[in-house]
């Protein structure tokens, strides 16, 4: 395991670092991220490598689920990394990215057999409460189709509900109204590599190139 980290190490000094430092050392003084990312814990979810950019655009915080909590509800890590990007930094983009296959979101509807191991998720089981009203919404949506995936409607459901909360955030809303933050909403499918973006206007997810192409 060690040897792998090691020459990951080296081939970034050899590699990236020898023909990027003039950006380290730039990077060194300070950053202007341009863009925030909220986006899930998943090791198959990787922000910087989606859109290919640099050390020092993206201002990434991640949480199981790609939530985003209730302004007043709980203070922590989340809500400071938002208040940080968004007051000091002035990020003027700010994006929840979700995706496919989100195992917090299918937790939500796992149902414990008798023989399953015990195992002690007691902070996971807290935390994934801020997700129940995506999957209360989405089993309704359910209820009217066969041919939609319960699971995706919950991630989607899940993306649109932490745009909401952040709306309670009065800052955000603060720099909403001034023009200087905009907020976007993705689901990242794994499998096929592409981006959906959720449309304010249709209240719909769409790919990323439909989105821009009518904008």
């Amino acid at each position: 395991m060690k040897a792998i980290y090691l020459k990951g190490y080296r081939d970034f000094r050899r590699k990236y670092f020898r023909n990027h430092k003039k950006l380290f050392s730039e990077l060194a003084e300070g950053q202007k991220p341009h863009t925030m990312v909220i986006t899930c814990s998943d090791s198959r979810v990787n922000a910087s490598l989606i859109l290919n950019s640099k050390p020092g655009e993206l201002f990434i915080t991640r949480n199981i689920g790609n939530v985003v909590p209730p302004y007043e509800v709980t203070k922590g890590a989340t809500q400071s990394a938002i208040e940080y990007a968004v007051n000091v930094l002035k990020i003027p983009n700010l994006v929840v990215l979700g995706h496919s296959s989100c195992g917090a979101c299918a937790h939500l509807y796992h149902e414990k057999s008798d023989d399953e191991e015990e195992i002690e998720l007691n902070h996971v089981d807290k935390w994934l409460t801020l997700i129940y009203p995506a999957k209360h919404e989405a089993i309704l949506e359910a209820l009217n189709t066969d041919e939609k995936n319960i699971f995706e409607i919950t991630e989607k459901n899940n993306i649109k509900l932490s745009l909401q909360r952040l709306m309670t955030y009065p800052y955000i809303v603060r720099a909403l109204e001034v023009g200087k933050l905009e907020l976007h909403g993705w689901w990242y499918n794994i499998k096929e590599g592409k981006l959906e973006v959720y449309d304010y206007k249709s209240k719909n997810f769409v790919p990323i190139s439909h989105y821009h192409s009518h904008k």
